[in-house]
């Protein structure tokens, strides 16, 4: 087996490769292959680029990232079923793997991933791409856009794109009329926030249930109802954050389901994220919770 390792030099602290290496180096009967990604958003050309050069390998591919860098390279394989993957994390929030609970340290011991077993795990199918953790629409996805439209302000203050972001999707954005179908239940209304997840966590400290099973075949279904902006959404997520489930449900419809669709009322489009990446324009999202599509490495004896 031959281990690819591509790491993104803009996620993480600046010595994360050089430090990967060093660690590398210290296995004498390892074959490995390091990338560094050459631009933002590189890592679903370099996939294809390194599935051309290694054709006909098994092949292990670690992401040396965060949940963006993940999602960017699970979009680089015309078939996931062909590859183990791993993740080594070193982004902000590695949301995903929130589901090992305390067990989430060990991912970041490499020793611990190569040494590792091989488990069969979800992913989210959609007709924009897959994702590892989570699909969603609404005050994440506004507030995700606004920050990166006030990112140039962070020579002032490195919480300040955030904090202008928040107020924006809160206090002025408005809430959308949606059509949502999961599996055959349909919704339809103002929806502040449309969830779908494999994960639990959006945004590092977001949670939508107290934990998550990767291995059902089954997502997360959140749908907010508040209609009005302010403080009764923020009151949400604050009951969110909190775990504080039985508050939070008297605003939200729960629930399990293997597909969702979305599209506004209007046939406007609307903006969706997965893993963190924006998606603009969409007109319809359809996705599909992959049952163990997905040959995930973790830690012996480590489950979700």
């Amino acid at each position: 087996m031959i281990h690819v390792f591509i790491i993104n030099p803009f996620a993480g602290h600046q010595t994360f490769a050089d430090d990967l290496r060093t660690k590398l180096s210290k296995y004498e009967d390892l074959e490995y292959f390091v990338f560094n990604t050459r631009y933002e958003k590189y890592e679903t050309e370099l996939v294809k680029k390194i599935l051309r050069v290694f054709e006909g390998e098994k092949l292990r591919v670690y992401c040396c990232g965060g949940s963006g860098t993940m999602r960017r390279m699970l979009n680089g394989f015309d078939d996931l079923s062909d590859v183990e993957i791993a993740f080594y994390p070193c982004g902000l929030t590695n949301d995903y793997l929130k589901v090992y609970g305390d067990n989430e340290e060990k991912f970041h011991n490499i020793d611990e991933l190569i040494n590792g077993e091989v488990v069969d795990i979800d992913y989210i199918k959609t007709n924009h791409g897959v994702a590892l953790n989570t699909l969603s629409t609404g005050l994440d996805s506004a507030c995700q856009t606004k920050m990166n439209q006030y990112r140039p302000l962070r020579f002032i203050s490195d919480k300040l794109p955030y904090i202008m972001a928040v107020y924006y999707s809160l206090f002025v954005s408005k809430t959308k009329e949606y059509e949502v179908k999961l599996d055959y239940d349909k919704h339809e209304g103002y929806f502040s926030e449309i969830f779908f997840g494999n994960g639990h966590v959006l945004g590092g400290d977001i949670f939508f249930a107290d934990n998550a099973c990767s291995t059902d075949g089954l997502g997360i279904t959140r749908i907010a109802t508040v209609k009005k902006r302010g403080f009764p959404l923020a009151a949400l997520l604050v009951n969110l954050k909190k775990k504080n489930f039985a508050k939070a449900s008297k605003k939200m419809k729960f629930g399990l389901s293997k597909t969702i669709e979305i599209k506004r009322t209007d046939g406007r489009p609307f903006t969706i994220n997965q893993d963190g990446e924006l998606i603009h324009g969409v007109t319809e999202c359809k996705a599909v919770m992959v049952k163990q599509g997905l040959h995930f490495v973790v830690p012996k004896g480590v489950r979700p």
